[in-house]
């Protein structure tokens, strides 16, 4: 498994404000419709679809569709609330 690396809020504003990350927020379905505070231009991603797709077994190209609007060119920063 691969872990990545933690990076602080001021490192990861840089690296989008540059071009060379993409925001993903993968904040719980249930707790989005709360949150008041967003990246301006994130991609929402639900974790949830994703999850129960890994714990049945799905085949990797029906996974990789939920991922569909993530740019493969530019490194992603997911987060959560």
């Amino acid at each position: 498994m691969m872990v990545a690396p933690r990076i602080d809020p001021p490192s990861a504003k840089a690296k989008f404000d540059a071009g060379e990350a993409v925001p993903v927020d993968v904040t719980s379905s249930l707790v989005y419709p709360a949150v008041s505070h967003r990246i301006p231009g994130a991609i929402r991603i639900a974790p949830e679809p994703i999850i129960r797709a890994i714990q049945s077994a799905r085949p990797v190209p029906e996974i990789l569709k939920y991922l569909e609007s993530v740019p493969a060119d530019r490194e992603i920063v997911a987060y959560c609330t």
